[in-house]
C-alpha cells in the first residue's frame, strides 16, 4: 500500500500547527477566554466546556469527553475526510496562516502598538452626555468590557508565547 503522507508530514500537521491558532484564525470557531483559559465551542456537542493543552497541542471538550488534534478538528468542522483534512492543513500552513509566530495579514495591520490604543479599541461607546444611563445599560457595558478584556488577554498571551 502506498502512503499519501510520510510519518513526518503527519507529525508536523498534528504537532507543529498551533491548535489554538487553527481554531481561531483558520476554522473561525467561536472562542472566548474565561478566567484566563482559552475556550472554543465544541463542534460535537456545542458546549464551551473546553480547553487547549499547549504542551501536547491537543484540545478537549469536558462535556462530551472528546479529544481533538488538528486533523480531527478540520475533519469535523470542515466536514472533510482524513486525506482532505491533511491537505487543508498543509495548504494553510504554507500560507503562513497557522504557523507559530505568524498572524493573518489583516490582524497584523490592526494590532495596536501601545496599551492605551488596545484599551481604547475595546471600549464600548459611552452614552450621549446629559442622558441618564440605566443600571441595566451600565451592566451591559461592563460585561462587554470584561469580555473584550478577556479576549485581549488571550491575544496578548499568544503574542507573548510567539516572542519566546
Amino acid at each position: 500500500m502506498t502512503r499519501l503522507f510520510s510519518a513526518q508530514e503527519l507529525y508536523n500537521v498534528r504537532n507543529h500547527i498551533p491548535i489554538s491558532a487553527l481554531i481561531e484564525n483558520v476554522l473561525n470557531m467561536p472562542t472566548r477566554t474565561t478566567e484566563g483559559i482559552f475556550r472554543f465551542l465544541c463542534p460535537v456537542c456545542g458546549e464551551f466546556n473546553t480547553a487547549v493543552n499547549l504542551k501536547t497541542n491537543l484540545a478537549r471538550c469536558f462535556s462530551c469527553e472528546k479529544n481533538f488534534n488538528t486533523i480531527d478538528l478540520v475533519m469535523i468542522v470542515e466536514k472533510m475526510n482524513f486525506v482532505k483534512a491533511v491537505h487543508f492543513l498543509k495548504t494553510h500552513e504554507k500560507k503562513s496562516q497557522i504557523r507559530p509566530g505568524s498572524k493573518k495579514t489583516e490582524d497584523r495591520s490592526r494590532s495596536p502598538q501601545h496599551i492605551a490604543d488596545i484599551i481604547q479599541s475595546i471600549m464600548p461607546k459611552k452614552p450621549v452626555s446629559g442622558h441618564q444611563e440605566s443600571i441595566e445599560s451600565i451592566s451591559k457595558r461592563v460585561l462587554c468590557i470584561e469580555k473584550k478584556l478577556d479576549q485581549m488577554i488571550h491575544h496578548l498571551d499568544i503574542m507573548d508565547r510567539t516572542i519566546e
